[in-house]
């Protein structure tokens, strides 16, 4: 290992049309690697258009921005329930430090985000990659990393996200889940085809992550009553026919996880007979039964 000193430009960007956030967000993560006005980091999330200190407008700001606050008064008056953020970063060496507002500037000219509503702080290296580690800290002074905070973590192809964010984001979780809800593109051709990951049928896809961090019950929800949010959720994007995939899904029969896995089930079927032909793994998942493992080849 070798230290590294260089710094992190750490950027915020708002948006009140969907439509909007996602083709920027698509055009930043699909840009060449050797494009050199691409942002090393690209993510983004969805958020409360509204003063909610923990789902609203006060998450948005930087932590290390040095007091920027959020102005509402820039919104759009025509603004839906749910507003979104395009989170970038760019590494650049402190030597260069001199040069970095202008290509920030350059980088971020084309992009269609409600001016005035951008934030930024210069973090060093170690610092933006320990940032989610300082939310885990703060969750667990709190209380709220204790509680009861179901996860569901989707893969939605990107010609299904524009539904998603209607029925789902504008919809069921106009209020917020008490934590980020995340919302971002991939690209699919950078994933490596090897693994056993399934995802959707689109070369463009996006990550949706409902973090939530609620406090106890009686001051929070229930588990139950998030449990039923998830399924809710789940619901909606099998009763629209959505192209999507559950991240580290829980199934309880085989026939579901050979519908998860698609056409990638024969090879993971094969590799099991393969790798595990006593099922000495199994049932684990519930995806085989301990009894046997399938025959190789079928």
């Amino acid at each position: 290992l070798r230290g590294y000193g260089g710094q992190v430009r750490w950027l915020r960007v708002v948006y009140a049309a969907f439509e909007e956030y996602a083709g920027d967000a698509e055009r930043l993560v699909t840009r060449p690697e050797s494009d050199p006005d691409r942002f090393d980091y690209v993510e983004g999330f969805a958020f409360v258009n509204g003063p909610d200190p923990v789902n609203g407008w006060p998450s948005v700001p930087i932590p290390a921005g040095c007091g920027s606050r959020f102005d509402p008064d820039r919104i759009p008056p025509d603004s839906g329930p749910v507003l979104y953020c395009l989170e970038l970063a760019l590494h650049y060496d402190h030597r260069d430090r001199d040069n970095v507002d202008e290509r920030i500037g350059n980088m971020l000219r084309p992009l269609r985000h409600v001016r005035g509503l951008e934030f930024a702080a210069d973090v060093s290296y170690v610092d933006f990659l320990s940032r989610v580690n300082c939310a885990e800290e703060e969750a667990r002074a709190n209380g709220t990393w204790a509680a009861p905070h179901p996860w569901l973590n989707l893969l939605v192809a990107a010609r299904d996200i524009p539904g998603f964010d209607r029925e789902v984001f504008k919809r069921v979780l106009r209020k917020g889940i008490g934590g980020p809800m995340l919302v971002y593109p991939l690209v699919k051709s950078k994933w490596d085809p090897r693994t056993s990951v399934a995802l959707p049928n689109s070369e463009v896809f996006y990550l949706v992550a409902l973090l939530r961090f609620t406090r106890p019950y009686p001051e929070g929800p229930t588990a139950e009553e998030l449990v039923a949010q998830n399924r809710e959720i789940i619901r909606i994007c099998r009763s629209n026919g959505y192209d999507f995939k559950l991240y580290l899904p829980h199934y309880d029969t085989q026939s579901e996880w050979a519908h998860h896995f698609g056409d990638g089930w024969p090879r993971f079927v094969e590799r099991k007979a393969r790798y595990d032909p006593m099922a000495l793994l199994a049932p684990g998942q519930k995806i085989f039964p301990r009894a046997h493992a399938p025959p190789l080849g079928s």
